[in-house]
């Protein structure tokens, strides 16, 4: 086969050399499982794509010595289009079987089944030439009436026998006439306490037939043991009245309560209500109480101070319908000291009081990247915070408390306030030689990033109290570790010197725009005189360089700024998976049985990228979407039965978002109402023997489910070969895989 291609492409050479540059000669496909595509035909030149097998490419021209063939490459990073060049060695005439998806033409039969003998039948892949075959299900029996040939009673069996009017085939049965039975006695009553009987006899044979009758259903009275609130169940105890059964304690709902699960005009109402105030989609009001509207009322729940367990008691549901008048401050919020704001319903007069925080507060016992980031400064201070581990404890303590000391600041044991950070951060910035302090990234510096920060829109800030909404993104081609959000004032900021640290974390920014992170904080727009300036800071992993990203400038807090909507971080390490549901891939052929157990190898682990609520029906043009490495910048917005459609959707190179499910949040959809997934690399996974696999792939036929010892064997001889992020999920517990769902797609 290698030297029919290799000819094939020395003719097409041949012609290509008498004829126009660039002549187009035909499709090929990369037949192993990944090739790189070069910027020149050679491999010491850069790597400019990567094809996985399967993929298709349209070759325009071969190297001169035919081992290389040229095509037109997509560059998605600068738009447009480049050469590219590929080993005419890792490409075929035709799609290798391998990575086929599949297109089946018709089933063909070949041997028709009869009631004495199978069929067969067979269809082609219309792509690559793959024959699938089958065998077809013998015909039943085309029997004849029952003839009697010995006749039977009640008490003594007789015989019949019926002829298959195509084969000759005969069946032959026992048979009993039945019992001519009389009425029923009831020889003992039922109560409630004990099931009762009755008694019926053949009037032929005399042959009995005695039946239970069940137990008369307890007539039960409730005691209330605790009265339910309007935030809480009840309990109450039920107990016979004829025979003093226990029927047990159960909880009940006061009055009005909405539950998960429940249907009705309320739920309705109440899922308007959280849209009027932007926790759920309005088009997501169905009067059914599902996951998404859980999800609404638990953020709305958080957000109000009440107990987040997303049920409608009556205190959310009044809380939900108050009219409240605007926010007055009460108290001043200061950088070391929170504020307070309360606003009055106009109806009931109810308050609503809401704390202005002055920035993060970390007490002992926090755990987290922004800990770890702490301690890494303090240590780098000449102060011994022990190993960092991400936990505030005893060591780090004594660490702040004697940095505190030597610098004239409050020992407050057990907390860490904004200004202590301030006071650290500074002092740190005092200690960075200028040769590794990089300044404001660019397009071409290794590290290059790209900050928004947007004041929120929310009225019921006042006397000069907002909230402000950041998000940064790493466009340069190094990892680094982001550690400050920075604000100064005045015209011209120094962010080496006179700074306000807003947020201080330990997150890692993947390079390329691979991730994104984002967050905000209140401000009080007073605390001085002049612009409002802020930058990002972040650290190369590679050489341990400070960068800092773009500035962003309010000169008026009050004036539209275009937003840049990022979808929710979803990071986690593919070789040690929490507990949860993935859409994967995989070649069935990976899944192996060894001595001790059956591993999973070469999984793809696969993400949906979720935008939250608020933010896209926030969305407005001129706004800036990410997603993936894409970044759209909204020219149009139309809402259609498929959810938002961005610049006029795919066909004219937009995006829409929709909902799929029952699900509180929008993600980018593609062709066919599918999702979009975001790979998160290859893994391998320790198979549990609890496992069950369920592939119900095939609507011809009923799902196949099986267990631990049958797993490969059903994967082995199921029909589709394809197990793909839009057809596949495995559940995963404890680091092992419990469960393996295929199911069909179009």
């Amino acid at each position: 086969m290698k030297k029919c291609i290799a000819a094939i492409l020395a003719l097409v050479l041949m012609l290509a050399l008498a004829a126009p540059a660039f002549a187009v000669w035909g499709t090929m496909y990369v037949n192993v499982d990944k090739v790189k595509v070069y910027s020149e035909d050679n491999t010491d030149s850069k790597v400019i794509k990567k094809l996985k097998g399967g993929t298709a490419i349209t070759v325009d021209a071969l190297s001169p010595d035919g081992k290389w063939a040229q095509f037109m490459v997509e560059d998605t990073k600068h738009g447009g289009q480049m050469l590219g060049f590929v080993q005419v060695k890792h490409m075929s005439e035709t799609m290798p079987k391998k990575y086929c998806k599949h297109k089946w033409g018709k089933w063909e039969v070949d041997k028709e089944a009869t009631c004495e003998e199978k069929g067969h039948r067979s269809r082609t892949c219309k792509k690559c030439g793959k024959v699938e075959e089958e065998n077809i299900k013998k015909l039943k029996h085309e029997f004849g009436k029952w003839k009697v040939t010995k006749e039977a009673t009640c008490s003594k069996k007789g015989e019949r026998t019926r002829t298959c009017k195509v084969c000759g085939y005969k069946e032959t049965k026992e048979y009993l006439e039945d019992h001519t039975f009389g009425d029923w006695e009831v020889v003992r009553a039922a109560t409630c306490a004990e099931a009762g009987q009755r008694v019926r006899a053949c009037t032929v044979c005399g042959a009995e037939e005695k039946q239970a009758i069940e137990k008369l259903p307890h007539d039960y009275a409730w005691e209330i043991v605790e009265e339910a609130t309007d935030h809480s169940a009840g309990t109450r105890r039920k107990t016979c009245r004829v025979c003093g059964h226990d029927g047990g304690e159960e909880s009940f709902d006061p009055e009005g309560t909405l539950r998960r699960g429940d249907r009705s005009v309320e739920v309705y109402n109440l899922q308007q209500l959280l849209a009027d105030q932007g926790y759920l989609n309005a088009g997501g009001a169905d009067g059914v109480f599902g996951g998404g509207t859980e999800k609404a009322l638990i953020h709305y729940q958080s957000d109000q101070g009440l107990n987040p367990d997303g049920i409608a008691w009556p205190q959310t549901r009044q809380r939900l319908s108050h009219e409240f008048g605007p926010w007055e401050t009460v108290r001043e919020m200061t950088r070391s000291t929170p504020g307070e704001r309360v606003r009055v319903c106009t109806d009931c007069g109810y308050e609503q009081h809401e704390t202005i925080e002055s920035g993060t507060v970390f007490e002992r016992g926090r755990r987290g990247e922004d800990i770890r980031a702490l301690q890494q400064i303090v240590s780098q201070l000449g102060y011994d915070a022990g190993s960092y581990d991400g936990i505030y404890g005893q060591k780090l303590d004594v660490a702040l408390a004697g940095f505190a000391a030597d610098h004239g600041l409050m020992v407050e044991e057990g907390k860490i306030r904004p200004s202590d950070i301030d006071a650290m951060v500074n002092a740190w910035f005092d200690t960075a030689p200028e040769e590794t302090w990089m300044g404001e990234g660019s397009a071409e510096t290794p590290v290059n990033l790209a900050l928004t920060v947007t004041p929120s829109d929310d009225s019921g800030d006042t006397d000069g109290v907002k909230t402000y909404h950041w998000s940064l993104t790493n466009l340069g081609g190094e990892k680094a570790m982001f550690n400050l959000l920075l604000l100064t004032f005045g015209d011209e900021p120094d962010f080496r010197k006179d700074n306000l640290v807003m947020v201080i974390d330990g997150f890692e920014l993947k390079a390329n725009a691979g991730n994104s992170i984002s967050g905000s904080f209140s401000a009080d727009s007073d605390w001085d005189d002049g612009n409002m300036n802020f930058a990002a800071m972040a650290v190369s992993e590679a050489t341990g360089a400070k960068w800092l990203s773009n500035t962003v400038v309010f000169e008026d807090e009050t004036a539209p700024a275009a937003k840049t909507v990022l979808p929710q971080v979803e990071s986690f390490d593919i070789n040690r998976l929490p507990d949860g549901t993935y859409a994967v891939s995989f070649d069935r052929g990976d899944v192996l049985r060894g001595a001790s157990a059956t591993y999973m190898n070469a999984v793809s682990i696969y993400t949906q990228d979720w935008y939250d609520i608020v933010d896209i029906n926030q969305l407005a043009v001129g706004d800036t979407l990410v997603t993936g490495d894409r970044r759209y910048v909204v020219e149009s917005l139309e809402w259609g039965d498929d959810g938002l459609i961005i610049n006029g959707g795919l066909d004219e190179g937009g995006l829409v978002l929709g909902t799929p499910g029952d699900s509180n949040g929008f993600t980018v959809m593609d062709y066919d109402d599918l999702p979009t997934y975001t790979n998160h690399g290859a893994t391998t996974l320790v198979v549990d023997p609890s496992v069950t696999y369920t592939d119900a792939s095939d609507i011809d036929r009923d799902p196949v489910v099986a267990d631990y010892d049958g797993m490969i064997d059903a994967m082995q001889a199921a029909q589709l070969d394809s197990f793909d992020a839009y057809n596949t999920t495995i559940r995963v517990e404890g680091g092992k895989v419990v469960e393996i769902n295929r199911v069909y797609t179009p």
